[in-house]
């Protein structure tokens, strides 16, 4: 595996894990999002479901679409 493949994506989706992260227990601890209620709860798995989803889209696109056969043309 390629270090030129890998290391963005870490470095992209981990400071944005970081700042994410961050971000989310700033808004629980500060009352903004209350995970007692199911709106606060739908709302926290719609943002982690969404970047989890983006991160396998990126990671699709980058390490198993290249390498498919291009069909042949007639």
């Amino acid at each position: 595996m390629e270090l030129s493949r890998v290391l963005p994506i870490l470095i992209q989706f981990g400071i944005g894990a970081l700042l994410g992260g961050v971000g989310l227990w700033a808004g629980i601890k500060s009352g903004y999002v209350d995970l007692r209620e199911p709106d606060g709860r739908r709302t926290i798995f719609i943002l982690v479901a969404g970047y989890i989803a983006f991160l396998v889209a990126y990671c699709l696109f980058t390490f198993y679409l290249p390498f498919v056969p291009e069909p042949p043309t007639p």
